[in-house]
């Protein structure tokens, strides 16, 4: 990583990146792993050393484990093993399990993330062509076919930049967005909420508490090395300068020890949002993380989001800009992020509908309502994290047909990560074998023993790699096996040998089929990923 000293005016980035936040940096490390030049400009001199996001889950993991980060952020990252819901009318409400991990990481962990940025930013350091201005303000852009013209200011020094892809990351305020003339779209709270970081408690929590009190509603989240976040519900007539003076924070804490003896980082208040861009972009300009959407707290999911984008849209520019892939499947970003996006802020709102009921009335049948659910066979919904949307889409960039029959396989959805065994005995998760490719991966059969010369080039073409995995007891064949299935995992979500995915560098499914259909549902999804239609 160079900074603004080392950037010379004949050396051009194929990308410029607005704000170096963790959504901004990360994908600039994705940029990095496919070598593509870029630049980051972001204002502040440095990272923030505030806590803001505090929890991510196993989604956001695996992108870190993609980038090659994720075993120094998990050192930093401690499991949360429950989210509870308490009402003081009628007591636990809903205990929500979320212990155990999910493909290899844990479903639930909190954060403190400057640390996160640090790891992020150290991560950059990888990468030659990846530079870091910092103290640099963003003025606005303008498209020339075939590239864009971005105009920065950095110390007194104006710059314009001409580059192939522009991408806000630059929050909620974002200046790019603005300049595209796109506009958040839906709701923003009523009532303000005051919002506690407290670090270096003696006492550790793990596990969330939402206190759902209709006097003041509160929550309670447990952060890294005894860190902690509380929240609480502003009452009508409060106001801000009110509720962050030392000794009404002295009230708010006294359930939970004298605030006099706890090292208070930030107290702030804050109005939460939900809303999505009405463009999240095209052209040569995109969208990412909080300039995109805005999520109210109560899923945890605002970085998640963001870190999902960047995983959707970094290796789909780096195809473009190497020009193994048609410009068009751009558009898939837009298509299959904000839908998705949208459902995890459904899912916020829900949530913080039950918190926030203010109503003495409303919260006792609330309150029933989750006594008789507690013995419904709805119950494993919430207690599971059932209700949790998948990162799953209907409409994108895969073919939509090819639903393999007694198998969980589903084009647009996540493709699962399971223990694999090496030929040389070692055992690792299968994300090992995917590598950052798209990869055609062969359940009991090799790719190529089923594929003509003729999808064989073409899947070559766009750097296309194969992936052979083998069930316990299946013999040698012709092709030596990558990895043995040594749980069955993968067997009982085939439903059986023979078949065959396509997964892009995100995990997602592009495509699924059996043997017999092979070589017409390969050239199907190269046509589309190359600008025809399917």
């Amino acid at each position: 990583m160079r900074d603004i000293s080392y950037f010379s005016q004949t050396e051009r980035p194929n990308v410029v990146i607005v704000g170096a936040g963790p959504v901004g940096i990360l994908t600039a490390n994705l940029l990095g792993m496919y070598e593509i030049p870029t630049l980051v400009i972001d204002q502040n001199p440095g990272i923030l050393e505030i806590p803001r996001a505090i929890s991510l889950d196993q989604d956001a993991l695996r992108i870190l484990q993609a980038i090659g980060l994720e075993e120094e952020a998990a050192r930093t990252m401690p499991a949360i093993s429950g989210v509870e819901m308490i009402s003081p009318l009628g007591g636990p409400l809903a205990k929500i399990n979320s212990s155990g991990s999910l493909d290899g990481h844990p479903r639930l962990v909190s954060i403190y993330q400057p640390s996160l940025e640090r790891i992020l930013r150290k991560g950059l350091e990888r990468f030659d062509q990846v530079s870091l201005w910092s103290e640099c303000i963003y003025l606005d852009h303008k498209e020339y076919d075939p590239e864009i013209a971005v105009r920065v200011k950095c110390k007194d020094v104006e710059y314009r930049i001409n580059t192939g892809f522009l991408l806000g990351c630059d929050g909620a305020h974002s200046s790019v967005r603005t300049k595209q003339g796109w506009k958040l779209q839906g709701s923003s709270y009523k009532e303000d909420w005051l919002i506690l970081d407290v670090a270096n408690l003696g006492k550790v929590w793990d596990t969330v508490e939402f206190l759902c009190d209709p006097k003041r509603p509160v929550a309670h989240v447990p952060g890294p090395n005894g860190s902690q976040r509380w929240e609480f519900l502003l009452k009508k007539g409060e106001t801000k300068e009110e509720m962050e003076k030392p000794g009404k924070v002295a009230e708010l804490m006294k359930p939970w020890g004298d605030v006099s003896s706890m090292n208070v980082e930030r107290t702030a208040v804050y109005r939460f949002q939900a809303k999505t861009a009405d463009c999240m972009g095209k052209g040569r300009v995109y969208l990412l993380g909080d300039a995109a959407h805005l999520t109210p707290p109560f899923a945890g999911q605002g970085l998640v989001s963001g870190m999902r984008d960047a995983f959707n849209l970094g290796w789909k520019i780096s195809a473009v800009l190497k020009g193994t892939a048609s410009h068009k499947i751009l558009s898939s970003y837009h298509l299959e992020r904000k839908s998705h996006a949208k459902k995890m802020i459904r899912l916020a709102v829900f949530l913080g509908s039950i918190i926030m009921t203010r109503n003495k009335a409303t919260a006792l049948v609330r309150d029933l309502i989750f006594k008789i659910l507690y013995y419904s066979p709805l119950r494993p919904y919430l207690s599971d994290l059932r209700i949790k949307p998948d990162n799953s889409f209907k409409k994108g960039l895969f073919l939509k047909k090819g639903k393999l029959r007694k198998s969980d396989v589903l084009p647009g959805s996540s493709f699962p990560q399971f223990p694999v065994k090496l030929p040389e005995g070692q055992i690792v998760f299968s994300d090992l074998l995917l590598g950052n490719d798209t990869i055609l991966i062969g359940y009991g059969k090799h790719p190529l023993s089923v594929m003509n010369s003729g999808s064989k080039e073409r899947w070559e073409s766009i750097g296309g790699k194969y992936c052979f995995l083998t069930s316990q007891q299946q013999l040698a064949e012709y092709y030596p096996s990558d990895a043995e299935d040594i749980t069955s995992s993968f067997s009982r979500y085939f439903g059986g040998v023979d078949r065959f995915v396509i997964v892009r560098p995100d995990r997602i499914i592009a495509a699924a089929f059996c043997m017999e259909e092979a070589n017409d549902m390969i050239l199907k999804y190269l046509d589309i990923h190359q600008g025809k239609s399917p």
